[in-house]
């Protein structure tokens, strides 16, 4: 089985619920993902997806993805997909960096494999330990009040894991959780998320003012060491996300103590071939996680269900569906929240069928 062609995809997905407010006053308003789908001379097909919430927030344009794309095509033409270290040997050898790219390719390699072998992505991670899970969902920076009246429609509607965004003033940041956790107090788990925008110094006001709350504080800062700082003086666990790229980091974190918990992130890392070897680091390390992508919509969302579900039940923090943003719905079969829970794909590979008229001509070929 060898790699014959490579096409290049461009979709826009417009935001469901409307304009999603970040720290720092990014708004994202709609995202541009960038669709891989791989053919073997066989005629077994794999897709894998990439896209950013918005370009502002993470390297990941779309296209600079696209042109990399290219490049990394040609050089996996004529391998077997199914040998996923391999292929990345060769994306590597290939050009130095992009792991955003990389990460589209990557996935469509073990949706491919899991096609081949017929069974699913998070059999072949090493076994597929839950196929409920647990996922979050997202609160974007607002007035307080406003932030208050989401979180109480999130709760009625079953959520029980909500991530609050913040990353504005420090006064302002604390009315808003404080609002926030007047309806949130029974949730299961509630995430303050700076998203690396606080100083140093605002953090440690921030998390000192709202250390009587039971949450999570998530990224205050943009270094590890800043979030160690920030961890020592609070009582409340704290998630890395932004500064987690490699398992070095993962080291570094630890070493650090500034970690309860991570956030593994496909694009960041490179795929699902490194954020498999940085969720056993982490399991290793005692360290629940969640594994997720910033945007993207029904590919990335099956990949990181599998992922999930991969995880031992008692590591696992939640995981994210990245499509529930999104109004545009590419494929069948794709998991979708209900209750504060959603459900693995049944099926070989990611488990999806791609609707290839919705996705529409490629951008690129390459064969």
């Amino acid at each position: 089985m060898q790699i014959r062609r490579v096409d290049v995809h461009a979709v826009r997905y417009r935001h469901a619920a409307g304009p999603f407010t970040m720290s720092g006053g990014r708004v994202s308003t709609e995202q541009d993902a960038t669709l891989v789908r791989l053919e073997t001379d066989d005629g077994v097909v794999g897709w894998g997806e990439q896209c950013v919430i918005a370009p502002d927030y993470a390297p990941g344009y779309a296209g600079s993805t696209r042109a990399v794309l290219e490049l990394l095509g040609r050089a996996v033409l004529g391998s077997d997909p199914r040998q996923v270290e391999v292929v990345y040997a060769r994306m590597d050898a290939a050009a130095r960096g992009y792991q955003y790219a990389k990460s589209a390719l990557d996935m469509a390699c073990w949706d491919l494999l899991g096609h081949a072998a017929g069974l699913r992505v998070s059999d072949l991670l090493g076994g597929t330990h839950q196929t409920a899970f647990p996922v979050y969902t997202g609160i974007g920076i607002a007035a307080p009040e406003v932030m208050r009246e989401r979180c109480r429609e999130a709760v009625a509607a079953g959520w029980q894991q909500l991530q609050l965004k913040v990353g504005t003033t420090w006064r302002q940041d604390v009315d808003r959780v404080d609002a926030c956790m007047e309806v949130l107090e029974g949730a299961e788990r509630v995430i303050v998320d700076a998203n690396a925008y606080w100083t140093q110094a605002d953090a440690a006001r921030i998390v000192a003012l709202i250390d009587g709350h039971d949450l999570y504080v998530e990224q205050p800062c943009a270094t590890i060491e800043e979030c160690a700082a920030i961890r020592r003086s609070s009582r409340r666990p704290m998630i890395l996300d932004e500064s987690l790229w490699t398992l070095d980091d993962l080291l570094r974190a630890r070493a650090a103590g500034a970690a309860d918990a991570v956030r593994l992130k496909l694009s960041r890392f490179g795929g699902i071939t490194p954020v498999r070897r940085a969720r056993d680091l982490a399991i290793s390390f005692g360290l629940p996680l969640t594994i997720e992508d910033s945007g993207g919509g029904d590919v990335i969302s099956a990949a990181t269900a599998h992922l999930a579900c991969s995880v031992p039940a008692r590591f696992l923090l939640a995981g994210y569906l990245p499509s529930e943003m999104t109004a545009e719905r590419i494929a069948s079969g794709t998991p979708a929240a209900a209750g504060g829970f959603a459900q693995l794909p049944d099926g070989p590979g990611l488990g999806i069928e791609v609707d290839e008229d919705a996705v529409g001509p490629p951008l690129l070929r390459v064969e």
